[in-house]
């Protein structure tokens, strides 16, 4: 799961690139650069599929903590560690960079006039105070627009108000526990995207379910290539228009291939080692910061017009993505790297997660 993590962060910050830098689609004889266009547009399914992860491993944690007897500080100082230890810094990076790109050296690209459609975001109006608190506060895309031009950070607002839906849920279903976290679910009847952006995510959820219904049940090694194949088509039926109903349908597809895959013991590859490990160590991180990195690098690039698709175009295009890319690693080495240490700083200054014991992951 962990090279997954890094396929689709890849995903989805070549998506946002291309969109930056390269003009929109017209014919060309370049297989590779046809290549670009195509997969550039997987960017909002690789977020689906995120989410789908998500659901996944929030809720082993949620069921596990559950059995062992419940605590909310607890499980918030957990989310709240994870989320803020790299949305914070990569706020205030991202902040600085589009700055610079707004106010210093007054980018088209930042001021939205070379037509780049990824580039969602007015910075007149998310660069501000304002928006800066509510992206804190985990409101943006729903109070307050992303800050600057990190549109990306939408769902990680989604994610945090998910972390306190499912086990507010799940505690009131299952062990007839409600509590004031349910009052939350009141956000889902004001705004509808995140409604449904939660049953992609319960996808992930609903996979940990079918596991623990069958702990034993074992499949054949060569069941992931049917499953796999049909969550491909799916992804691909995704990509051909704007349904409107395509999301949780491509969840639903990638948690069916999951659970073949965790059922099947399939041979593992040595060469999605390195992979994995940039997964599992900056996959967030890249996710967290590439946005602003690369509209900077790519408006500094393209000037008053977004590039022709050549060859040049896509060399640029690697350019930037191997530095976003380091980036990435760098940031995160000084950030996810350190979860641990905050989560336990934080228990030894909330008196009662310091009563509650030892953390529980």
């Amino acid at each position: 799961m962990d090279a997954m993590r890094a396929v689709l962060a890849l995903t989805v910050a070549f998506g946002h690139l291309w969109g930056l830098l390269i003009e929109d689609y017209r014919p060309t004889a370049s297989l590779l650069i046809r290549a670009g266009y195509f997969l550039a547009g997987f960017a909002h399914s690789a977020v689906i599929l995120f989410f789908v992860l998500s659901g996944y491993w929030i809720a082993r944690s949620v069921t596990g903590r559950a059995a062992r007897g419940w605590r909310w500080d607890d499980y918030l100082i957990d989310r709240v560690a994870r989320l803020g230890i790299v949305l914070v810094p990569a706020l205030a990076i991202g902040g600085a960079l589009d700055w610079i790109g707004y106010s210093v050296l007054a980018l088209p690209t930042h001021h939205g006039l070379t037509g780049a459609w990824v580039f969602t975001q007015d910075l007149s109006q998310s660069l501000t105070v304002r928006a800066l608190i509510g992206n804190l506060l985990f409101l943006q895309h729903l109070i307050v627009p992303p800050f600057g031009s990190n549109g990306p950070l939408w769902s990680l607002a989604f994610e945090f108000w998910y972390y306190l839906w499912f086990p507010a849920l799940y505690l009131a279903l299952r062990y007839q526990r409600p509590g004031i976290a349910l009052a939350s679910l009141a956000i889902a009847f004001a705004n509808p995207e995140i409604a449904f952006g939660f049953l992609s995510w319960l996808c992930g959820a609903a996979l940990h379910g079918l596991e623990r219904r069958w702990p034993e049940r074992r499949l054949p090694r060569w069941a992931p290539v049917p499953v796999g194949l049909l969550c491909l088509a799916v992804l691909l039926w995704g990509r051909t228009g704007d349904f409107g109903v395509e999301d949780p349908i491509e969840a639903a597809s990638f948690a069916l291939f999951l659970f073949a895959l965790l059922r099947s013991d399939p041979p593992r590859f040595g060469a999605l080692g390195p992979l994995a490990a940039y997964g599992a160590r900056a996959s967030f991180s890249l996710y967290a910061i590439h946005f602003p990195l690369m509209a900077l690098a790519a408006g500094w690039v393209v000037g008053d017009a977004r590039l022709a698709p050549d060859a040049g175009a896509a060399l640029a295009a690697v350019a930037i993505m191997v530095l976003a890319l380091a980036a990435a690693w760098l940031f995160a080495a000084q950030t996810e790297a350190r979860t641990g240490a905050l989560r336990a700083w934080l228990r030894r200054r909330v008196p009662a997660a310091r009563a509650g014991g030892r953390p529980r992951r």
